[in-house]
């Protein structure tokens, strides 16, 4: 394959397959499952090859960020020529997203992504697919001043139908505390505001059919509240339609309007229930409608409270382009698998096809286009990308897989499970067993608690999961109460129980788990990052019979030390919102007191990994010192990493590398033996 400037770009392997034909193939060379192996740490833990595939409008190109200098860089793939071209070269940073602003032409954005913590720098440039015409749209914010300190970010939302010279975006040059939309050249940057007066504070915008800024999604979260404001056109005041508070009843989230009527939106909406479900509206009348979709157990969208939540929901699939979208064909989300509730039975029967000829994956396209991108990934499989032709019913491989390096015969599965807690409340998690699991046979067990906590845990390839099952460990993830996507009550019921009923969901999984005889009770360990890591601690605190080892990763140690120094609390609005979910120290002093492990580290009775970055800008460093002196003083055994240039989750290959191999050292020294009971 041809490449531009001598890159290597990637490679294609060109491969139709008969989807009449394709499950029977597959079928046939299953493999015999080969013998357990120690996978290398730099293998399971190297970074992705590529993280996000796009194809052109017309369907005869592909975007793809391609690893380059060991950071994502922009390629085009020209799929009837079967040839590569680099676009860009960075070596210090990453192309983050990328986006078609015309057949021609393609938008990017710009960051590093070397970690936890993703670094946005603002950064909005375009190309032309043959490499011509690089224009900077939009300055990165440290390249455009030293002094400048609101950050200021512009994001593409659609092109524009008939339009090829510019784009809608949404962007906070007005305001640092609410989004305008505007018109942007995609040749020279310039905008035009097209919503001239705003409801304020707006953290969404939905357009109507014509392209109009009509309704809104605003947070004012130093007030704790919400709203879902529209107006009919230009002319009129806008009307807020709902609002709510952090208690999260009679949710009301504009998610987009019916392309075929104009006067029926689609929300997100918990009325008369505990999950967000999908309904019509008639924002004339402000009157919910129909529903349209809803799981009893599952948010179908994003409460938003804290903005979108990453892969939580409310993905609304439309049977055509984004210019003209046609009809609602389906819903996307979360559930205990990434879920298509298709609406339109010639929908459900092309996704048929599509899972037929690639079995046990969830496989994700678009239904009308002709030709159309899918993207196939699991538990096992770290993604892999496909050209389905919906006329000759077949697929062709890309010869693109995000983490080529990973052999999917070598991973364990991944089940869904749940259990029930100590106070009645249902508690749904995830298990991997080790490949190697015999039934009957218990082995250790790593329970393995989510940061955020208002994240959660989903189901599909994770190295550090594989890196535990590939040594041997049961591992058990746990959407204790807080975690998003299990409806408004879920969440409340965390609100001040960071370090009590939250952690007692997670130890009630773990005697659910040695009840079942998956796992050893005499060899079970914890490792968590962020508030994992502080649950980790507290894990230990409340159970110091139950754990023999732990990994603090970047974890919160004391309550008052992360209020006093986490910048979100001490520079933003947040911090009003914290006190309410969290707890005030000048108020809930003794909540502090009890749900700081720092201050109970003489209850715990094994020896804890300790690792942390000095420019965390999340869980500051102060939370390492603390919880390193109480470690100290209480003469408890320990082992400590730190680095100075890293945030909140290694970035840096070498530092990854380090921390994952002294884990797997740490722990192999601490599990005890099997002793036959």
């Amino acid at each position: 394959m041809r490449v531009k400037n001598r890159m290597l770009c990637t490679f294609w392997v060109a491969l139709t397959l008969a989807v009449s034909s394709a499950t029977s193939a597959l079928a046939q060379v299953a493999p015999a499952t080969p013998q357990a192996t120690e996978i290398p740490v730099e293998v399971l833990f190297k970074k992705a090859a590529f993280r996000r595939i796009v194809l052109s409008p017309d369907g005869k190109f592909l975007a793809a960020l391609a690893p380059v200098n060991g950071r994502q860089n922009l390629a085009i793939v020209d799929l009837e020529k079967r040839a590569g071209t680099m676009l860009t070269n960075f070596s210090t940073g990453d192309v983050n997203t990328v986006f078609w602003a015309s057949n021609n032409r393609l938008i990017y954005t710009t960051g590093d992504q070397q970690g936890l913590e993703f670094r946005g720098d603002g950064g909005l440039f375009a190309i032309d697919r043959n490499g011509d015409n690089p224009r900077t749209l939009v300055k990165p914010v440290r390249e455009d001043s030293a002094l400048k300190y609101v950050f200021r970010e512009t994001t593409v939302l659609q092109r524009i139908k008939g339009n090829k010279d510019e784009v809608l975006v949404a962007a906070n040059d007005r305001s640092a505390d609410t989004e305008d939309i505007y018109r942007m050249n995609i040749q020279n940057g310039r905008k035009v505001l097209i919503s001239t007066s705003s409801p304020g504070n707006v953290m969404r915008w939905v357009l109507d059919a014509d392209e109009q800024p009509r309704a809104t999604l605003s947070m004012d979260i130093k007030k704790r509240r919400w709203w879902f404001s529209y107006r009919s056109n230009d002319s009129d005041a806008w009307r807020m339609l709902a609002q709510w508070d952090e208690q999260l009843r009679d949710v009301m989230i504009p998610i987009a309007f019916d392309p075929a009527d104009k006067r029926t939106m689609y929300v997100a909406s918990n009325r008369g229930r505990d999950t967000l479900a999908l309904f019509k509206f008639d924002p004339e009348s402000g009157k919910l409608g129909d529903l349209v979709y809803g799981d009893d157990r599952y948010d179908i969208a994003s409460f938003e409270m804290l903005n979108s939540v990453p892969n939580e929901g409310g993905g609304l699939i439309f049977g055509g382009p984004e210019e003209e979208p046609g009809k609602l064909l389906g819903v996307r989300y979360q559930a205990d698998k990434l879920k298509t509730a298709w609406l339109d039975e010639g929908a459900k029967r092309t996704q048929a096809v599509v899972d037929a000829a690639l079995p046990n994956t969830i496989n994700i396209f678009q239904i009308n286009p002709r030709r159309t991108l899918v993207y196939s990934r699991s538990d096992v499989n770290p993604g892999e990308w496909f050209i389905f032709d919906q006329d000759k019913r077949s697929l062709e491989t890309t010869g693109i897989a995000a983490r080529p390096n990973i052999d999917s015969k070598l991973m364990a599965a991944m089940q869904s499970v749940s259990w029930t807690a100590r106070d009645g409340v249902r508690i749904d998690g995830y298990l991997t067993l080790p490949r190697d699991y015999q039934s009957g046979k218990p082995v250790p067990l790593v329970l393995h608690p989510h940061g955020g906590p208002w994240a959660k845990d989903n189901w599909g390839f994770n190295p550090e999961v594989q890196f535990l099952a590939n040594r041997g460990y049961a591992v058990l993830q746990v959407n204790f109460r807080g975690s998003t996507g299990f409806g408004a009550q879920h969440l409340r019921l965390s609100y001040k129980h960071w370090g009590d009923t939250m952690i007692d969901d997670m130890i009630t999984g773990v005697e659910w788990a040695a009840k079942q005889g998956y796992a050893d009770s005499q060899r079970v360990a914890v490792y968590g990052a962020s508030y994992g890591g502080y649950a980790t601690l507290m894990a230990m605190v409340r159970r110091p019979d139950l754990f023999k080892w732990g990994v603090n990763y970047v974890g919160v140690t004391d309550m008052a030390v992360h209020q006093n120094t986490q910048p979100a609390q001490l520079h933003s609005d947040f911090s009003e919102l914290a006190k309410v979910i969290n707890g005030d120290q000048r108020v809930d002093s003794v909540l502090f007191e009890q749900q700081s492990p720092a201050r109970h580290v003489a209850t715990i009775s094994a020896p804890v990994f300790h690792a942390y970055g000095g420019e965390d800008q999340n869980v500051d460093f102060a939370n390492g010192r603390t919880i390193r002196s109480a470690f100290d003083n209480a003469k408890k055994p320990y082992e400590w990493m730190f680095v100075a240039d890293e945030a909140h989750g290694y970035r840096q290959d070498e530092n990854v590398f380090v921390f994952y191999k002294r884990f797997d050292a740490f722990m192999k020294k601490n599990t005890p033996a099997f002793t036959p009971r």
